[in-house]
């Protein structure tokens, strides 16, 4: 059963990659300018950090995809340099979809009106009859 020590030591070292690979990202290239590193998930065995980022607008999403791709060497070079692990975690880069999620959860929610128009309610009406 893992203990609280352990997952003290998965957060510092989520810490540690952010710091350091955020650090990089301003040296390394201009496309990274627009990136923001919403956080980064380590697994229990310290063996591969998920660096979650998300991007300003949807056209700077292949930039940075490419961006992540082109660096990951160096960035992962940094991080072994950089910090004193035994073993450095294999780094991962994913966009993250909390935001994306949020934005869809908005555009649902603005659609939303007090009452059903007359497609919805046919929707219904023709759903009620399906399961009867």
């Amino acid at each position: 059963m893992p203990t609280a020590h352990q997952y003290e030591r998965t957060d510092r070292v989520a810490q540690l990659v952010r710091s350091v690979v955020a650090s990089q990202m301003e040296r390394l290239d201009e496309v990274f300018d627009g990136i923001v590193i919403t956080g980064v998930d380590v697994d229990r065995e310290l063996s591969v950090a998920v660096v979650h980022y998300d991007v300003r607008d949807q056209e700077s999403e292949a930039a940075a995809a490419a961006a992540f791709d082109q660096h990951h060497h160096r960035l992962q070079r940094a991080l072994g340099d950089q910090t004193s692990l035994r073993r450095t975690p294999a780094l991962r880069f994913r966009r993250d979809q909390g935001p994306i999620n949020a934005e869809r959860i908005e555009d649902l929610l603005a659609g939303l009106s007090g009452e059903p128009d007359e497609a919805q309610v046919s929707d219904i009406a023709a759903e009620r009859d399906d399961e009867t």
